[in-house]
């Protein structure tokens, strides 16, 4: 049996881990970078290997490390391997080991079933059946496609080896393979500890399968036992006591609910688990609140679970003497799940309901379903049952298949998969949360070089926070995103609500850092430099300040108040924290400001002291621009002038000319203007604005009407942000040219972004000079509605 199996079982793993083989390109997402390149250790390679047994593994995180909560030591081994055999941490690669590890799950699944139901005497199609119907299921795209879930396919693959080594022995087990047996259970735990589960499996299968008696059959468990007994002490010692890992709603409904609520909650919660495994639609990476609320026993859902369960408990005590296959499954279901079950207050897993914890309990499922199905055949009397089964169930594995190959582009990047998650989860706090995120430093990203496009992300990044905060309520339980929040209204240029949120933030945690450090920056930014040294210094008496950053922006804010003595008392702080070269640049510049050439030299050493100065008046000018002050704008622009291309030109600062050329404009300084224009025209001839000065200044002041033609088509085509204005400036420029049709062709189109009496007097009058009465009348029409 087993021989004519292992073909059949190689091709069902194969086709199953195919169905993966898309990710191979994918990036990292989710909580990848807890294992990947936001672990100190990991990214390392095997240098300091020896930590990850030392220390819980959320220690080596890069923010907010504990020692707390998992001990995984073996998945971040592999991690570290990874490193050090490719010199870099690459996602691909993390997709590819997965699909593989998959693939050996599903082989040594199919082994061990084959052998279970060979044991029964029960055909050969059913543990087949079984290994396809839990090799197509969609539920298992979270495991395979999230490279972070490595844990859990080493867990299982070390965990299911083990148990077939010891199935596999009729009698007694040898010392080796014993100690092999409990080798590999031991590092399944260190990879992952919920395969602690699968010692009630053993139990199971010595009593159901194998037929020994209850004490026997607890007997088996043996070799797993001191494994288990090694790692949970290990894990005591290693990890500290966590106070408040997860205890707030946001986490799990369940600490919202009280007495009958949380039991309710529990079991609608069971219920929608196994809808996922019948139906397995719509998918998402997380469930928060308010996805799922508490429930009480007035919904009928609770009641029509407490049915299922029920009937499930029912038919598992009345197999039990009769070591019937269901009670068996029923039992290996419920085993498998309860780890995940919160079934009291120190077991709540913080996560109201994750795909991922079915990954080893669907096998149950699986093998109910399967085995079912079989015993209706039986009793219907159908003949040929392998082949019959074999068509019902092959619907269902082209769905499950279609669903996974569908699910798993959801698993591209961090962004599709937040995306993804608001689609399907749209009552989750943490979906728009983690999509606003997303967004948030995509837009920040492309700011620089495509602000048009950045400002869209930030646009649609506020509304995902909006809602986030909707959801969780004014006081809510994660400000931190506060600041966020802030940052993306800061890149939308709404600063003023930005200034009322970073109000809230630091009212809100006032002890936190980040939220005064974002507020003074703010400040300065927007030329408040006395309000911006306020909340720096502010910042400085928080509980986690950054020194560094701090006193540095602190010694930017007194340059720009001309508060020379103070400047350099922050930078010096600064450098005392951290010794960067462009502190000691601004260290120079000042103590040369200030005549004091001794302790110049000190920090002049490679410096350029006149490109300080020349940051400086450029940082200022660009300030004065912001806040519409034209005239210490033209001054401080004025003063960099001839140092401008010694020092960068276009490449490091491309808006100047164009910024400069604006203020000469609104001083009505026209020359001045034009001058630097056509500047900023030869570094980058597709800027819209520049495009639109020069036409507008060689229509009115010079008043060449071709050249004002020529530039507003530009500006057109180099996509200006006010289409009405470019195709207005477009069509006066034509109409004085006598170019009528020319001039009713670019006044339409402008109608496509708005209308103006102006526009439609235009219209009217070009049609009566081209003879065109009919579109004459209409704009009159038009003319005399508005």
């Amino acid at each position: 049996m087993m021989n004519k199996s292992i073909f059949w079982i190689l091709l069902i793993a194969f086709l199953g881990a195919l169905l993966y083989t898309q990710t191979y390109n994918y990036g990292y997402t989710g909580d990848d970078g807890i294992y990947a390149y936001y672990n100190r250790v990991t990214q390392k390679g095997l240098e300091e290997w020896t930590e990850l047994f030392q220390y819980g593994s959320m220690n080596f995180i890069q923010i907010n490390p504990v020692n707390t909560s998992i001990y995984r030591p073996f998945t971040l081994l592999t991690f570290a391997v990874e490193y050090a055999i490719f010199g870099e941490f690459e996602a691909g690669n993390g997709h590819v080991f997965n699909v593989i590890l998959y693939f050996g799950v599903l082989v040594i699944l199919g082994l061990l079933l084959v052998r279970i139901f060979g044991k029964r005497n029960l055909p050969i199609v059913l543990p087949l059946l079984i290994l396809a119907l839990y090799a197509f299921h969609p539920i298992h795209t979270e495991v395979v496609a999230s490279v972070k879930s490595r844990d859990t396919l080493l867990a299982s693959l070390f965990a299911f080896s083990a148990i077939l080594i010891w199935f596999s022995e009729d009698k007694r087990l040898s010392i080796a393979k014993a100690v092999l047996v409990g080798l590999l259970f031991f590092l399944s735990l260190l990879s992952k500890e919920e395969t602690l589960t699968l010692m009630a499996v053993v139990v199971f299968l010595g009593y159901f399968i194998q037929k020994k008696s209850l004490l026997e059959s607890l007997k088996n468990v043996l070799p797993f036992v001191l494994p288990s007994v090694i790692y949970l002490l290990l894990r005591g010692m290693v990890l500290d006591d966590a106070a408040t890992t997860y205890n707030s709603v946001i986490n799990s409904i369940l600490y919202k609910a009280e007495g009958g609520e949380r039991l309710a909650t529990n079991l609608y919660i069971y219920l929608e688990y196994v809808k996922l495994l019948f139906f397995p639609h719509p998918l998402s990476w997380d469930y928060s609140f308010s996805q799922l609320k508490i429930q009480t026993f007035s919904n009928p859902m609770v009641w029509l679970s407490v049915l299922f369960f029920g009937v499930l408990i029912y038919f598992a005590v009345k197999g039990f003497k009769s070591r019937s296959f269901f009670s068996f499954g029923i039992l290996c279901y419920f085993a498998t799940f309860s780890i995940f079950a919160n079934l009291t207050d120190s077991l709540i897993i913080g996560s109201n309901l994750g795909e991922r914890f079915q990954f080893i309990p669907s096998l149950a499922f699986c093998l109910l379903v399967v085995y079912g199905i079989y015993r209706l055949l039986l009793l219907m009397k159908v003949e040929k049952v392998g082949l019959v089964m074999l068509l019902i169930l092959a619907p269902v594995f082209l769905a499950f298949s279609w669903k996974t190959l569908d699910r798993n582009k959801d698993w591209k990047d961090s962004l599709v998969l937040s995306k993804s998650g608001v689609e399907a989860a749209p009552n989750s706090w943490r979906t728009h949360m983690m999509y606003a995120e997303e967004l948030r430093l995509k837009g920040k990203s492309i700011e620089k070089t495509s602000p048009d496009s950045a400002y869209g992300y930030f646009t649609e990044s506020v509304k995902h926070y909006d809602r986030m905060f909707g959801i969780l309520g004014r006081d809510t339980l994660v400000p931190q995103y506060l600041n966020t929040l802030a940052e993306v209204l800061i890149g939308k240029k709404d600063t003023a609500r930005a200034y009322d949120v970073l109000e809230r933030s630091v009212r809100r945690n006032p002890k936190k850092h980040y939220g005064w450090f974002k507020y003074a920056s703010l400040s300065y930014d927007q030329g408040k430099y006395d309000k911006a040294e306020e909340l720096y210094l502010r910042s400085l008496k928080t509980d986690d300040p950054n020194l560094a950053a701090t006193y540095t922006n602190l010694g930017l804010t007194y340059i720009q108040s001309n508060q020379c003595q103070k400047g350099i008392a922050a930078f010096e702080k600064s450098l005392e924290q951290e010794d960067k070269e462009e502190v000691r640049k601004y260290l120079a510049y000042l103590y040369t400001k200030v005549g004091d050439n001794e302790n110049a030299a000190k920090y002049s050493d490679g410096v350029d002291v006149g490109e300080v100065a020349f940051q400086m008046d450029m940082k200022a000018g660009n300030d004065a621009f912001k806040k519409s002050d034209y005239a210490v704008a033209v001054e401080n622009y004025k003063s960099v002038e001839y140092d401008y291309q010694e020092y960068g030109g276009a490449d490091k600062y491309p808006t100047y000319f164009a910024a400069f050329g604006k203020s000469l404009l609104e001083l009505q300084d026209t020359l001045g203007a034009k001058r630097r224009f056509l500047k900023s025209y030869e570094n980058e001839s597709t800027n819209a604005v520049v495009l639109t000065n020069l036409g507008t200044i060689a229509f009115y002041k010079d008043k060449n009407y071709p050249l004002a033609e020529k530039y507003f088509k530009e500006a057109i085509a180099a996509g200006p942000d006010d289409f009405f204005s470019a195709y207005t400036n477009l069509g006066a420029s034509l109409i004085v040219q006598r170019k009528e049709a020319e001039a009713i062709t670019a006044y339409e189109n402008s109608l496509q972004y708005g209308s103006n009496r102006g526009v439609l007097s235009n219209l009217m009058l070009l049609n009566k000079a081209i003879g065109n009465d009919e579109r004459m009348k209409f704009y009159q029409s038009q003319l005399d509605k508005n």
